[in-house]
């Protein structure tokens, strides 16, 4: 019998017994609960999917995870089943919202909430159920109660007499068994549903239009932040741009905390919709500010000198309607279901612009470094995992807790923390696993026991923060983003019981201060520089200088940091100072030519590495070959230590931005040889790039990764990273004794199209006439004369 054919027998039984006792089912005293556990738990279970944990007993590596609370009048709970994938089990394929039978299951509030869930996780479809019915939503819209019930997916509404027809089943089955979601069927379905509209033209025309998480939270927080500027300028008008900046920032950052709070139940009261019921909305959250920071600590609450003063005076009226509509009544965010790594990926873009004041006014505007390098480009999550888990993940691999806690992990061009998170995470998951299987090793106060297995204590995450994670940046903005974001992390599974328990327990606030671990600062320029100059105050307070040894002296006497990770700024110099450059150049070998700040963070990074210490970076692979690269490639290979070159060639890892990158990893230690992967071709979908990379499934489909280059055949000029069967060929023209540059020396660039998708069209289809030539993503064909251009495979599409 097949799973299918078993699956459809379970769930046939399951319809029969509903069948039998319809009366009861339906009455309004059958609750939820009975139903979950009666019907709703064992129709999944048919599916392949673990429900109740008998096999898979560490809670953070489940993929069904399950909500056992109720809902609350007045308020949201969280998603009832959260359905991943083996080992990814932090990115959700699909939520299901369970309801007891006898509630009309076609109603605004749970078609609202339900695609709430999975808009917010950035998931296509969500389930909503109570065993009689099964409705599929359409999850790839902006949340509106006003359209909430048009989000069904067409024929995607089932009785559950209909769970008998094979036929019929099967439309559910090959979506949402396990079996059909590891092959993609989610995915599959979604590409086939009718596309939503453009967003442009959607969002001006309809309220909860299509409009992705990222795109419309990083929007709001747009608008709210050029309202408070203007508000809190008209009210205080001696403020400057960057007072202005860092409260606008301070008080953003404390109403996202408190409704992450909200949603994530940790807090029981909501306060942001109560800001304002008494007329006082700035009071009010002031005083729960002061109330919170008693509680939780950390940078977000900490009293702030300009915005936390009794004589600091906003528009009241203007605050009380940016509660209103970032409130859990009005707002379209689930501050539970939104990854905390999407969360990163928005603050690292709302970090690119600043607020510029004149006496009168306040505007919004990129910062010029950002400006300069055409926009803000937000790590990939896949990328992140993929250099934490080559670096981190290898280094803990076999280790106790014990050994762990020595170790430190870095990354000294932070941002808003994105790669922080990836070390964090991984270093919870590998504790909690461990725990799991060695639960006589836990001592007292590290787990705790809960229905789904051990989970490590608050007490515990807080020491892993403390003793293992750290990060810089040059922007305090970014820094206080990346400290928000750990202390998100840190909170993520916690319960008004789990927090109120170490209270009673350790007498501390919730948070611990991590002005130590993530810290501002500049990374490329030690405090030498003031050395015999003289600074202007302003001028020295954006350089920024900053000693490792003086920062984090315990570390660096011990040799330095056990990784370091990251994506550094990719900034040519032509932006640096006169005395930036003089000091580049006189402290660091990569300083080579026109070079790239990225080059430089590369040997800081290696030369701040313990003697069998790891690093990655995913950098612009230009310096492969070009005359600035020299420095860099001379520092690789005199230092031998790289491990895995993961060029991405064509394929363009930031969505936004026509960078050709690759992904560097290497040891502080020589060695031998390395390993050389590449992208076989620049069309293959994020996704497929993603699944590849995590699964180092290099077998020449996507990536190929047959070449293991011995080190000693590299040196200082351009690299040529040969195939196997491609030797004899190189050896052949390199024994030719004339170049190209020996011949010109005015060769710079060719026609470059900035966007070969688009403008390189494909012969597909010819006669003796015509060719049929398809371009870019649209699929527009256009016919050539034959006789014009014979032979041809590919053509550029050049206008003038």
């Amino acid at each position: 019998m097949s799973d299918f054919d078993e699956a459809h027998r379970l769930v046939s039984e399951l319809v029969q017994d509903f069948r039998a006792h319809e009366h009861r089912y339906l009455s309004p005293e059958y609750q939820e609960a009975e139903a979950r556990k009666d019907f709703i738990d064992k129709f999944w279970k048919a599916l392949g999917w673990d429900v109740d944990h008998n096999i898979q007993k560490n809670p953070y590596e489940q993929e069904v995870k399950v909500e056992r609370g109720q809902d609350q009048a007045g308020a949201r709970k969280r998603a009832d089943y959260a359905f991943s994938l083996t080992p990814n089990f932090r990115d959700v394929r699909f939520f299901v919202k369970a309801k007891k039978p006898s509630v009309q299951l076609e109603n605004a509030d749970d078609y609202f909430q339900t695609t709430r869930y999975g808009w917010n996780s950035q998931n296509p479809l969500a389930v909503l159920t109570d065993f009689e019915q099964f409705h599929i939503l359409d999850c790839r819209y902006k949340p509106s109660i006003d359209t909430a019930l048009s989000r069904a997916v067409p024929s995607g509404k089932f009785h559950y007499t209909e769970y008998l027809d094979a036929e019929k089943f099967a439309r559910i089955y090959w979506l949402f068994a396990r079996e059909a979601v590891v092959a993609g069927s989610i995915e599959k379905f979604a590409a086939d549903m009718p596309k939503p509209r453009g967003r442009a033209v959607q969002r001006g025309l309809f309220p909860g239009g299509y409009q992705s998480i990222d795109e419309a939270f990083l929007d709001e927080l747009d608008e709210i932040r050029a309202d408070l500027a203007r508000g809190f300028k008209k009210t205080n008008p001696d403020l400057g741009g960057e007072d202005l900046t860092e409260i606008v920032q301070r008080t953003i950052d404390r109403l996202v905390f408190i409704r992450f709070l909200e949603d994530r139940l940790i807090e029981n009261q909501h306060l942001v919709a109560s800001f304002g019921d008494k007329g006082t909305a700035w009071e009010d959250f002031i005083a729960a500010s002061r109330k919170l920071d008693g509680v939780y600590n950390g940078i977000v609450f900490k009293r702030h000198a300009k915005l936390d003063d009794r004589d600091f005076a906003p528009d009241d009226a203007l605050f009380s309607a940016i509660c209103e509509d970032l409130s859990h009544i009005n707002s379209p965010y689930d501050f539970n279901a939104i990854p905390i790594h999407i969360l990163g990926s928005i603050y690292e873009r709302f970090l690119g612009k600043v607020i510029v004041a004149t006496d009168k006014r306040a505007r919004v505007e990129e910062k010029p470094e950002v400006r300069k390098a055409g926009g803000v480009y937000y790590t990939p999550e896949y990328i992140v995992r993929y250099i934490v888990e080559n670096t981190v993940g290898k280094l803990i691999e076999g280790k106790s807790p014990a050994q762990i806690v020595e170790m430190k992990f870095a990354d000294i061009a932070c941002g808003s923390g994105s790669f922080l998170l990836g070390v964090y995470d991984l270093l919870i998951r590998y504790h909690t696993k461990f725990y799991n299987d060695h639960p006589g090793k836990a001592k007292k106060g590290e787990v705790v026991e809960r229905d789904d297995g051990l989970h490590l204590t608050l007490q515990k995450k807080r020491e892993i923060l403390l003793n293992n994670i750290f990060g810089v940046d040059i922007d305090m903005q970014a820094v206080e983003v990346a400290q928000l974001s750990l202390y998100l992390k840190l909170l993520q599974d916690e319960t008004p019981g789990s927090t109120r328990a170490h209270q009673l327990e350790f007498h501390e606030t919730l948070l611990p201060s991590l002005n130590k671990n993530i810290t501002c600062g500049n990374s490329l320029i030690g405090t030498d520089i003031l050395d015999g100059e003289l600074f202007e105050p302003v001028e020295e307070r954006n350089l920024n200088p900053m000693d490792f040894e003086q920062r984090f002296p315990e570390i660096m006497k011990r040799g330095g940091f056990d990784a370091i990770v990251g994506n550094p700024p990719y900034v040519r110099i032509q932006t640096s100072g006169e005395r930036d450059l003089k000091y580049f150049s006189e402290n660091y070998e990569a300083a080579v030519g026109n070079f790239d700040i990225y080059c430089l963070f590369v040997e800081q990074a290696l030369s701040k590495l313990r003697p069998k210490g790891r690093f990655a970076y995913i950098i612009p692979h230009r310096f492969f070959k070009t005359d600035y690269g020299e420095g860099l490639r001379k520092l690789f290979v005199e230092r031998g230590g790289l491990q895995t070159i993961v060029d991405f060639d064509g394929f363009m890892v930031f969505e936004e931005a026509s960078i050709n990158t690759a992904i560097i990893v290497a040891a502080a230690h020589r060695r031998r040889n390395f390993r050389f992967v590449q992208t076989q071709r620049h069309d293959f979908p994020a996704g497929q790039i993603a699944a590849k990379l995590l699964g180092s499934d290099f077998d020449g489909t996507v990536f190929r990764g047959d070449s293991t280059t011995d080190l000693d055949q590299l040196s200082s000029e351009p690299w040529i990273f040969l195939w196997k069967g491609e030797e004899k060929l190189w050896q052949r023209l390199s024994g030719y004794k004339q170049r190209l540059a020996d011949v010109t020396s005015q060769i710079f660039q060719g026609l470059k199209t900035g966007a070969d998708p688009i403008f390189i069209g494909t012969v597909r289809a010819q006669n003796k006439q015509f060719l049929s030539v398809e371009f870019g993503k649209s699929k527009t064909s256009v016919e050539l004369e034959r006789e014009i251009c014979d032979r041809l495979s590919s053509c550029l599409l050049y206008t003038s």
